[in-house]
């Protein structure tokens, strides 16, 4: 009768390769977390720019909160920060609109952009940012109001 089994590097080797695998399938379990988190916050920027957008574009032409406060028109349309001072560069002209948690919402105006003859408009720019493993990230959506 011979009762032969597997050697000790044979049990070895098969260890190895099956730890091989399980660290690969870990590595993207920790992927999938991380993109899944990634795409959580944009859907959740992402929200609150057409939240704020659709609060915006509700408002009369005329209304306070769609006027270019710091005159920079379509140059300053991307702005973000915000100081409460209007002469400062790279400040949006409104925001951040407070309890949203880790996400600020800026809006910027720019008026008679695009200019149409005879027609008022305004163009509004909604930046929601987002600190995300140490950087920051924003989305915007902007839309064409007229008179």
């Amino acid at each position: 009768m011979d009762a032969r089994g597997f050697t000790l590097i044979e049990i070895i080797v098969a260890l190895t390769i099956f730890a091989v695998g399980i660290l690969a399938v870990a590595t993207l379990q920790v992927n999938s977390m991380q993109s899944n988190t990634k795409a959580n916050l944009l859907t959740q920027a992402s929200v609150l720019a057409q939240g704020k957008m659709e609060e915006l574009v509700a408002l009369s032409f005329d209304h306070d909160s769609l006027k270019d406060l710091d005159l920079d028109g379509a140059a300053g349309l991307g702005d973000s920060g915000f100081d409460n001072d209007n002469t400062t560069d790279g400040d949006a002209d409104f925001g951040p609109a407070p309890d949203n948690g880790q996400f600020g919402i800026y809006w910027n105006i720019a008026e008679d952009m695009p200019a149409v003859a005879g027609v008022g408009t305004k163009t509004i720019r909604v930046v929601v940012r987002w600190q995300e493993r140490g950087q920051w990230k924003n989305t915007t959506i902007s839309y064409v109001k007229t008179n």
